[in-house]
């Protein structure tokens, strides 16, 4: 009896004196991988700091404003160019009821119309038989160009 017991205490020892040694050493890589993912962190601080320095670097008011009047044609508002309420055209209930066109996108329609022989040719412009009533309020004054595009690219230091 007394040898079974010994036998029993010295396999649960030995399981026991494993387990121990897996576990101190999945400690380790544990630690050891917190420790990266904390030098990954103070790094990715840093680098978020230098991108904050840039960014207030690169948006700075007079650069911004350099940039604006030389690459975009922007002119201040004038008061023709704003509108009220009053100078909108309200669409009567019957347009806004109308059935919208749709788009075949199953190619049914362009089946049959390659089916059907060509008749009459139609007009270039769409919805061309639907009418459109003028305003009866006068035209806003047109819009100044908001922006104008280089035709060329412009290059980093041209930016800068």
């Amino acid at each position: 009896m007394k040898r079974s017991i010994t036998l029993i205490t010295l396999c649960v020892l030995i399981v026991v004196s494993y387990g121990l040694y897996n576990l101190k050493y999945e400690v380790e890589d544990l630690q050891v991988h917190a420790n990266g993912l904390r030098a990954q962190i103070d790094e990715d601080r840093r680098a978020i700091k230098v991108l904050e320095a840039e960014w207030a670097y690169l948006s700075r008011p007079d650069r911004l404003q350099k940039l604006s009047a030389k690459f975009l044609v922007l002119q201040p508002t004038i008061a023709k160019q704003v509108g009220g309420v009053a100078d909108l055209r309200l669409k009567p209930m019957d347009e806004i009821l109308a059935p919208q066109p749709t788009i075949d996108t199953t190619g049914v329609a362009a089946q049959q119309a390659a089916q059907q022989p060509a008749a009459t040719p139609s007009p270039a412009l769409p919805f061309s038989g639907m009418s459109v009533e003028s305003p009866a309020i006068a035209a806003p004054a047109p819009l100044l160009p908001v922006a104008n595009v280089p035709t060329a690219a412009a290059s980093l230091e041209d930016v800068q």
